[in-house]
């Protein structure tokens, strides 16, 4: 079985089949290199935002834990992240190998052929992210809720306080 990665946080908002939860930024955050991508995309300050499928029926308030496959996770990181390094690399060679066949400046064949893949590859993902935002195993799910404490109730409005 798959390795769950799972936060606790409260519900925000719901909308349709999703809630928007605030987490807690993880002690292990402080350490990465990516915290800072994270914040931008997510977030910021302590808390992040994220939506999640609400399988369960939670209501704005709501104490929510929910879980993430790990090997998601890894494969939405490899895309991400190594992707695009790997279409820069590609591009590069493809630009030096064609250079010797055209007749072109050979830095300048190798460094557009990598703009190009690289920004290409930016462009594909934002087209397979949201692919991946409709598939199940790619967005979080809350698998467990416990009701938020209720409101204290105003006070009798009629006997102000003095």
């Amino acid at each position: 079985m798959a390795e769950m990665l799972t936060r606790t946080g409260v519900v925000k908002a719901v909308q349709g089949h999703l809630a928007v939860v605030i987490t807690q930024i993880e002690p292990e955050c402080e350490s990465c290199t990516a915290k800072d991508a994270c914040l931008t995309m997510g977030g910021g300050g302590a808390d992040a935002e994220v939506k999640a499928r609400n399988t369960v029926g939670a209501e704005v308030g709501d104490i929510v834990t929910i879980s993430l496959r790990g090997s998601s996770l890894v494969k939405a990181s490899f895309l991400v992240y190594m992707l695009p390094i790997l279409a820069l690399i590609g591009g590069s060679l493809i630009g030096y190998f064609l250079s010797k066949v055209i007749p072109i400046n050979e830095n300048i064949l190798v460094g557009v052929l990598a703009l190009f893949a690289f920004c290409g590859t930016f462009i594909w993902l934002k087209k397979k992210g949201n692919q991946f935002a409709n598939q199940q195993d790619y967005v979080p799910e809350i698998v467990s809720r416990k009701r938020g404490e209720p409101p204290i109730p105003p006070g009798d409005v009629a006997c102000p306080v003095k």
